[in-house]
């Protein structure tokens, strides 16, 4: 019997809209009184946070007690997969969200990564897998799993 696999299914780039852009500034530094030059260093660490920041979408197969989100990522990084959700089998809606797994061996999650080295692969609980290119992000996505600045 085959143990458990790993497919991802897209790597997806997170557009820095001007709308995401003010929230991200608002979570981040709302409220400082910020001077000309730390305003504009402010903007150039959220530009450069979101222009970074990835959407994988993952298949698991056969998963088994081993599989945890957390341990997806890439080696050399200290980035953590965050925000992640629980997909229905065709990725067409949210089954759950965080920590409450759904139950069944076959799983497609989606989860946010920032600075994902395209030319690396990704860890996951079951070893190492070749990551696709970075692509823009389907319409279903952006809706389901819309972007959310860090703060």
């Amino acid at each position: 019997m085959p143990g458990p696999t790993v497919q991802v299914l897209g790597v997806y780039r997170v557009e820095l809209t001007p709308e995401l852009f003010a929230r991200a500034m608002e979570i981040k530094y709302g409220g400082l009184d910020l001077n000309e030059g730390q305003r504009a260093s402010a903007e150039e660490r959220v530009r450069d946070e979101i222009s970074n920041a990835v959407l994988l979408e993952v298949l698991v197969a056969d998963r088994d007690s081993r599989f945890d989100v957390g341990d997806f990522g890439q080696e050399d990084s200290n980035q953590a997969p965050y925000d992640e959700h629980f997909l229905s089998e065709n990725g067409e809606q949210v089954i759950a969200s965080g920590f409450d797994v759904p139950t069944g061996s076959r799983l497609r999650v989606a989860f946010f990564l920032h600075y994902l080295d395209p030319r690396g692969p990704l860890r996951t609980s079951y070893g190492q897998v070749a990551i696709p290119p970075i692509e823009p992000m389907p319409s279903r996505l952006r809706e389901l799993m819309p972007y959310e600045p860090v703060d």
